[in-house]
């Protein structure tokens, strides 16, 4: 029994604690915005919003957004600002003397952060990478440093000193230099009519030569897209925001007389997106309705990204740590806990509270973090009935109700909730997410009624023929089943709008799909570990959750807190005796991203070839700006063939050897005595 307890603690754990959560989007939410208490302009800033550019070890930021009433009618006039910045490289000994490039000029463009060509605020490319992690490589590897560019170890002198580098971009070669320990390449090129612009460095903080193997450490990596840069112009708008004053330090659009209505979603440009409540000014829900709008950055590229708390700053004592101080966390200052602007649900709190020493002590004291479920729509206004939901450290759960009561500890995560009308042929599936999916088995030739069947992972869990020819309940399918032995537990709903019988098609119309991940519901039990809390007691249908271990907040810490909730403490810089700024976040990872450890290095085979190589070019100057996209992240490099592959013949061969010797061997030994 021991064991099967132990079993069931370690799948729990692993339900809740790993890597970052994975998704097809990231939405990340700025400060909850009241229309009827806008004034004359509510300013946005990086530490309230994640969706802005904030370095936090610098504290270095660059945009703002001004959002104020239109006076003659329900609008709002939109003023977006970036302001070019001085940033200090993340490799600390570029810094300083005798490095002679101490910093560089950073602005974030929507969102994104940007590197200013020569301080030209108007001329800039996408920032690839600044770290100061170290990569040790063999000759001939490859380290793919992000957007198509990479390193290869060429070659490393025998003296063990000395290694040759080249610089690649998509397979083209842009440059190559010979570098020794505590050597740094600077490249820069001629661009946008900006000479020597500096867009790539690296640092080689030594090189070693083995009896068998030669290797370089490279430590410092810094990069900007050069081969897309592109020139902000004053005649070139994106969506709504229109270029009014685009300079060399600072660039400014404005978004004029954007109308508000109810259920609204406005797409600004660039990622950027405003949305209101669904009850925006129709004077019928007083309680609910504040007339409540936001705005959204959403990124789709592969990539791991950060939902961030607001940045806590300036509470640093003298012995250099975070001290003497209480934060309360909600949905008003951290994007990415659980929020519903419709009905104004918030379901998600925590405090911390860290002692004079900079101690954040075991619970109840330091760290305390409740969740507590509540009801919401379904985005289907077809029905009419509420469900319960409730963030869990920054991710969307369904607890399992049981007739009306509410059982909080079991949850399951919410799949989809979605009123977008879906169009099928006969054959076709509708994938759902997380394994599961929907199926058009028939259609009736009547054109009335549909055969569904519902999926996880290749496995059939239900089927049901929908009728929209009677009853709006004919049309609905509620499946049930009992999950973590709570009977008749709603996991999946479905409505089927209208069949078509055409002379070539049949088809189907599906809008409104709710579903959870019911295969995968967990409970979660008393002392209960997730990361560095443990699960405590249900107050009601709140659950609370403790600090089981105390920490220090340090300097220069990216600490697991529970799930994929982390605290990020930022390193030290010149100002401060130690770490005067801190927030935590939840990450969220799109697949195809190379992780949150930076980039990856490719060590080479035993005999490893040179890549080929063509002269060092400058690319043109791009007549327009690039997509409001981000460029697509490149493919994989080809894979080394495998053993089987190389080897083959030769060991067909050797079978074949084999076998003749056996067969010669049979006939001299048995068969020719007969």
């Amino acid at each position: 029994m021991k064991m099967k307890h132990l079993i069931v603690a370690l799948i729990v754990l692993l339900a809740f604690v790993g890597t970052a959560a994975a998704a097809d989007k990231v939405e990340i939410r700025s400060t909850i915005l009241h229309f009827d208490t806008l004034g004359t302009g509510v300013t946005i800033t990086p530490e309230e919003w994640a969706g802005f550019y904030y370095n936090l070890n610098t504290g270095v930021k660059s945009e703002t957004l001004l959002v104020a009433q239109n006076t003659t009618k329900t609008a709002v006039d939109i003023t977006y600002t970036t302001t070019r910045q001085t940033q200090a490289f993340d490799f600390a000994a570029w810094n300083a003397a005798p490095s002679t490039i101490t910093s560089y000029w950073v602005l974030g463009f929507f969102a994104e952060p940007y590197v200013a060509l020569n301080g030209s605020a108007n001329k800039i490319a996408k920032l690839v990478i600044d770290s100061d992690s170290t990569y040790t490589m063999r000759t001939g590897a490859s380290l793919e440093l992000g957007s198509g560019y990479s390193l290869y170890v060429n070659q490393i002198d025998v003296n063990g000193d000395k290694v040759y580098l080249q610089f690649f971009y998509n397979g083209r070669e842009l440059g190559d230099k010979i570098l020794t320990s505590g050597d740094s390449w600077e490249f820069d090129v001629n661009l946008l009519n900006e000479r020597n612009s500096l867009v790539m460095r690296v640092g080689v903080s030594q090189v070693f030569q083995g009896t068998e193997t030669s290797l370089v450490q490279i430590k410092g990596l810094w990069l900007a897209d050069y081969q897309n840069a592109f020139e902000v112009k004053s005649d070139v708008d994106y969506g709504k925001f229109e270029a009014d004053a685009i300079g060399s330090t600072s660039l400014v659009y404005k978004a004029k007389d954007v109308a508000l209505s109810a259920d609204l979603s406005v797409d600004l440009g660039r990622g950027i997106n405003l949305l209101t409540e669904k009850y925006f000014d129709d004077g019928t829900h007083a309680t609910t309705c504040k007339d409540k709008f936001y705005f959204v950055k959403t990124y789709t590229e592969p990539g791991t990204y950060e939902v961030r708390s607001v940045v806590v700053p300036n509470l640093v004592n003298t012995n250099g740590y975070i001290a003497g101080t209480t934060q309360i966390y909600n949905f008003t200052n951290f994007a990415a806990f659980f929020y519903d602007i419709d009905s104004g649900l918030s379901t998600e709190n925590m405090t911390l509270t860290v002692d004079t020493n900079g101690l954040v002590k075991k619970s109840p004291s330091g760290l305390n973090y409740t969740t507590t479920p509540g009801q919401i729509d379904f985005a289907f206004d077809g029905w009419t009935t509420k469900y319960y939901v409730m963030g869990l450290f920054g991710e969307k759960f369904v607890p399992l109700q049981n007739g009306t009561s509410i059982r909080s500890e079991k949850m399951a995560k919410l799949v989809f909730d979605d009123d977008t009308k879906y169009t099928l042929r006969t054959g076709s599936s509708l994938e759902l997410g997380s394994g599961y999916e929907i199926k058009v088995n028939q259609i009736d030739v009547n054109g009335s009624k549909v055969y569904l069947q519902f999926f996880h992972n290749g496995k059939e869990l239900s089927d049901k023929i929908l009728d929209t020819s009677t009853t709006p309940a004919a049309s609905n399918w509620s499946y049930e089943v009992t999950v973590l032995n709570e009977r008749n537990t709603e996991v999946m709903k479905l409505s089927v709008a209208q069949v078509f019988q055409g002379t070539q098609d049949s088809l189907v119309e599906i809008k409104g799909i709710w579903l959870i991940d019911y295969q995968n519901a967990t409970e979660v039990k008393s002392d209960d570990k997730y990361g560095l809390l443990k699960y405590d007691t249900k107050t009601g249908n709140t659950l609370n959750f403790v600090l089981d271990s105390e920490f220090t907040m340090n300097r220069d810490e990216n600490r697991l807190i529970a799930n994929n909730m982390y605290l990020r403490t930022a390193d030290a810089n010149t100002s401060i005796a130690g770490n005067d700024r801190f927030y935590f976040y939840v990450s969220y990872e799109i697949d195809g991203a190379d992780g949150p450890s930076g980039p990856g290095v490719t060590q080479p085979p035993v005999d490893p070839e040179t890549p080929p190589t063509t002269p060092p070019t400058t690319p043109e100057t791009p007549e327009t700006p690039p997509p409001t996209t981000p460029p697509t992240t490149p493919s994989e490099p080809d894979k080394e063939p495998s053993f089987w592959a190389k080897n083959m013949w030769f060991i067909l061969g050797a079978v074949l050897l084999l076998l003749i010797i056996a067969g010669a061997a049979y006939y001299f030994l048995v068969m020719k005595k007969k």
